[in-house]
Formats: C-alpha cells, structure tokens, sequence
C-alpha cells in the first residue's frame, strides 16, 4: 500500500496501516494561484483586484490593510468582478501548476518550477488541492474585516446574495479543477474562528453560509472529489452542522475546540479529524523544545487517531518544529496502529 492508498482509506473513516502525515503523505497543488491572492514577497493584486502585503511575521501575503473594493455590501453587485473562469486556458494552466514548488509558493516565494521537471504526479502521496478564501475570508479580503462583521450584523439578506453568488463561483472553479487536475482531495479554506469563540453566532453561520457551503460540498462529491474544509479557530458548535452537510474531512481542528476527544468519539465514522495540536503554545512558542513537541504529538494522537479517521497535520508560520515532530512521527506514529491492534 502506497501513501496514497493510506491516507484515502482516512478519509473513508477505516483504519489506516499508519497514521497519514501531511508533512510526508501528500503531495500539495493551487490551481491557478492567483485567482486566491497575490504570491509574492512584496505588494500586489489577485484576479479579483484585492491588494495584498506579505506579510513576513506569518510568512504569507495578508489584504492590505485600509485598501478596499468596497465597504458597502450594497456596492458588491458593481464593484466586486468575478474573475472569467471560461477565460483562462485551463490545460497549459493546469500542466504548469502540477509542475510547481507548492512550499515555495505558500512561503511567498511565487509559483517556481520544480528544477528537475517533476510533477506532482509523479509521487505517491495523496493528490490535494488547496483553496484559499473561502466566502467570509473573500468579503474581508474585499472591504476589511469589521465591514465584513458589520454587514453581516445590519444587512445580513444583502449579505446572503453575495454568500450564495460566491458559491456559484466556487462550484464552477471545483468543476474547472475536477476536469482539468487528477486529484483526490479538495481543501477549501473558510476560517470562521477566533481563538475563543466564532467570529459570528453559529445561528447566524447556519442561516447565511451553511447552504452555500451545502451546495459546495455536493459539488465537489458530484465531481467525485473528497471535500476537506478548513477553518481555523474556535468552531466546535457548528462541527455537527458541517458533518450533517457532508464535509468529509475537517482541519487544522485547533485545540481550543476542548471537546475534541468527545466528538471524535461521536463522529469519528462521519468526519475524519485532521490535525489538533496546540501549535502556538507546543510547537511555535519561544519556550518550545524537542521535547514539548513531541510530547504534544503523543498527546494528540492517542487522543484523536485511535480508531482510524484521522491526519497528522501541524500548522505554523515557520516549521521550525518539523524536525522533533517528524522524528516522533516516524517512532510513535508509524507504528501506532500496529502497537494498538487489540485494545
């Protein structure tokens, strides 16, 4: 069984012969990167005409900051243009985007060919494709995030109408992906978390995203794609909601969603759980060591991968903890299942 063979039966809710690894198990795409945002080290606009800052102290560009489309939602209908899909040549797109360094361009370096001329498909990891600015993340990017958080609080029907035109957009963008990339995996980014709580009531999340993000999904599943969704921060009130809507698989699942053990024993064979390390206080704070890493890798695996439906997947800005986090990966992780065949 390759790597690839391994990580999809996660996906499918089975037990793996070894916990998959992002770090290891996958090989990364974008299609077409800067429909997203901009890829460089400097300033600069994506497809949709949002500006971009790279921002060094995260290593990846953020929307500058008081330069917006708009900051009205009642100004989307004229001055957000959907970039033309139908416009762009998908087949020289798609060859140059598998044969692209993905760490160098989500480390702001821009889109750089592999050197040696391969192509994602050449290896055996699973095949995913990332894509970034999910609805809520496009309208911040568009008019700042308190315009964002105020028109979702005084005019959430105008709202609404730009919820459901993004997802249009998105489903056509899947499709154009689906035909034109042979991938297993589409990771789409939407975080709706702060580190505490959401960044809007889980009623008003359901009554204005969720049917969008619905539609999605099924797209993505009628493609016959996996729909992994990521978001980052607290969200743990709307997991159920997005298992009910069939989003396969769900990441980074920070560890400030405190029941994550409870729902991964109620949800374990609907959801596959990618992720849950503390990374900020284990892995990226200055106080970190070896040792702490991997003793929160051990921490996260015995709680999260028993029982199968789950990934290895670390966040940070820097890496610098990929060492000690590998090293326990490789001791402990790949033979984790093999250790706890019979409890």
């Amino acid at each position: 069984m390759n790597k690839r063979e391994n990580a999809l039966k996660a996906y499918k809710h089975e037990t793996p012969d070894y916990i998959p690894c992002f770090l290891t198990d996958f090989v990364f795409i974008q299609a077409c990167p800067d429909l997203e945002r901009y890829t460089g080290l400097t300033n600069g606009k994506d497809y949709w005409g949002c500006d971009w800052t790279f921002e060094p102290s995260v290593n990846a560009p953020m929307p500058t900051r008081n330069i917006h489309l708009f900051e009205d939602i009642s100004e989307w209908h004229e001055k957000l243009k959907f970039p033309d899909l139908d416009a762009i040549d998908w087949e020289k797109q798609a060859d140059k985007d598998v044969h692209t360094d993905f760490m160098a361009l989500i480390g702001g370096k821009g889109p750089t060919l592999n050197e040696d001329g391969s192509s994602i498909y050449d290896k055996d990891g699973a095949r995913l494709v990332m894509v970034l600015n999910g609805m809520f993340e496009r309208l911040h990017a568009c008019m700042g995030f308190e315009n964002a958080l105020m028109a979702i609080a005084t005019d959430p029907e105008e709202c609404h109408e730009y919820f459901k035109a993004m997802a249009d957009w998105k489903i056509k963008y899947f499709k154009k992906i689906a035909k034109y990339y042979d991938v297993d995996i589409i990771n789409a980014h939407d975080d709706y978390g702060s580190n505490d709580r959401m960044f809007m009531s889980p009623e008003t999340w359901r009554k204005l995203i969720k049917p969008e993000l619905a539609r999605m999904v099924q797209a993505c599943h009628e493609e016959g794609l996996i729909y992994e969704h990521h978001s980052c921060g607290f969200i743990e009130p709307i997991i159920p909601d997005l298992i009910e809507i069939g989003v396969d698989a769900l990441d980074p699942i920070q560890a400030c969603n405190t029941n994550m053990g409870k729902l991964k024993k109620e949800y374990g064979d609907k959801i596959t759980f990618v992720g849950g390390f503390d990374n900020v206080h284990a892995f990226e704070s200055m106080n970190a060591t070896p040792e702490t890493i991997k003793a929160e890798y051990r921490r996260v695996i015995d709680l999260l991968a028993p029982g199968g439906s789950y990934m290895a997947f670390p966040m940070g800005a820097s890496f610098d903890f990929a060492g000690a986090f590998l090293e326990e990966h490789f001791q402990y992780g790949m033979n984790f299942y093999k250790n706890n065949a019979n409890k």
